[in-house]
């Protein structure tokens, strides 16, 4: 079995980990983490960032990228570009009770966790999550670096643009776009389309969008 080193430890870390179990394709070295966290089902903090050059030395070419979307998105970008200067691979990780329709495309480093969906001629682009439950209806496109919550839905034909997060529970009707970058909120449903860097909020005719400001 080929070793795998996991970047980022926390709650979706464990999700991942489970997923990986279950593969029965992957034994997880470790994990890679700046704070001393604790030992996990037996596996153990083998270093932090820094380590990575060296890890990669002793023979682990398969990573997979644990860190949380919320607030994360820039270092799991700027991380992915280090590792992949290093040499890193990073396989697609499925968990044995997703779904997957057999012309789905899924690029490198996605997730795709327990229950969700990926229908027909769908599309998902590199180191996406898409969450426990969440369905992705056929001829989606999601974009690279983008995550779909737990519980939400993309109905067909729906595209999701780059960097963007798709909350809890929310429902992107048929058609629809949403930009690169923007935030659906937990529970909206969207009906219309959705300009870059928007932060949706509030269900059905309720739903706002508001430009995020620069940072």
């Amino acid at each position: 079995m080929k070793e795998i080193v996991l970047v980022g430890f926390g709650g979706h870390a464990k999700s991942v980990i489970d997923s990986i179990e279950g593969m029965k394709t992957y034994k997880i070295a470790g994990y890679v983490d700046c704070a001393d966290v604790p030992d996990y089902k037996g596996y153990t903090r083998i270093g932090s960032d820094a380590d990575l050059e060296k890890l990669y030395a002793h023979g682990i070419r398969d990573a997979v990228l644990t860190i949380g979307f919320m607030g994360r998105s820039k270092r799991r970008n700027q991380l992915y570009e280090y590792m992949k200067k290093i040499g890193y691979r990073f396989p697609v990780i499925v968990d044995r009770s997703a779904i997957i329709a057999s012309d789905a495309v899924i690029q490198e480093g996605t997730y795709i966790g327990k229950r969700a969906v990926v229908n027909a001629d769908a599309k998902i682009g590199r180191m996406c999550i898409i969450n426990t439950g969440a369905i992705i209806e056929h001829e989606c496109v999601v974009g690279d670096f983008s995550h779909v919550a737990v519980g939400a839905n993309l109905c067909g034909q729906c595209v999701v643009g780059e960097n963007t997060f798709i909350g809890a529970g929310a429902t992107v009707i048929q058609q629809r776009q949403i930009g690169n970058e923007a935030i659906v909120g937990a529970g909206c449903t969207i009906k219309r389309n959705i300009g870059n860097q928007c932060v949706c909020k509030g269900t059905d005719d309720a739903l706002t969008s508001v430009q995020m400001e620069e940072s």
